[in-house]
């Protein structure tokens, strides 16, 4: 007598069954993913836009105090350029890495005033050995730097034509050469922006 079992019943321990089901879970895992990302993805990205104030926020703030809010401007491809923020004051930073540190990138915000100087700098990130390569990496030797008009190519070297020789600090020669090289990159940019 047949068995009253169906096809499913029987089948249900068999490879073609598990992998039907196996299937059928992963499709509709991902429709669930695709539709929550898809629903959410403006609020996702408020939340990056918050999340990339915040991390260069504050450093873009004690650049320019005076500036309330900052917005993001089309940056020119220039190799080491990472962003351009225009502050409603109309000032600009530069978020730079260079590769010339000792111990890796360098990475910072190079700030120029409305005016085509330099307003200030401020460190982003770094590898450089603490009492050495930070040595150039501090408040005293950014002041070097202000009030520079932000144009042609600086240098540590023996100045070349075009360049303009910057002193590096003591002990600390490719960090200066990483400061110098992100200054230079900020520089280009800013003659592509328009700026002096």
């Amino acid at each position: 007598m047949p068995s009253s079992n169906s096809w499913l019943q029987r089948h249900r321990n068999g490879a073609v069954f598990s992998f039907f089901a196996v299937v059928l879970v992963a499709l509709v895992c991902t429709g669930v993913v695709a539709g929550t990302s898809y629903a959410l993805r403006d609020s996702l990205a408020q939340s990056d836009e918050a999340l990339n104030m915040a991390k260069g926020g504050a450093q873009r703030s004690l650049l320019f105090p005076d500036a309330t809010s900052f917005e993001e401007q089309s940056a020119p491809a220039v190799e080491g350029l990472n962003s351009v923020y225009r502050a409603d004051t109309g000032e600009l930073v530069f978020d730079v890495t260079s590769g010339e540190g000792y111990a890796g990138d360098v990475e910072l915000m190079v700030g120029i005033n409305a005016d085509g100087t330099v307003a200030g700098l401020q460190v982003v990130s770094s590898n450089e050995t603490n009492g050495i390569g930070s040595n150039a990496l501090t408040e005293d030797h950014f002041g070097t730097f202000a009030g520079m008009a932000a144009t042609g190519v600086l240098t540590v070297e023996d100045a070349g034509s075009g360049e303009t020789h910057v002193d590096a600090v003591s002990g600390a020669t490719f960090t200066s050469r990483a400061v110098v090289d992100c200054l230079n990159i900020a520089f280009e940019a800013y003659a592509q922006m328009g700026g002096n």
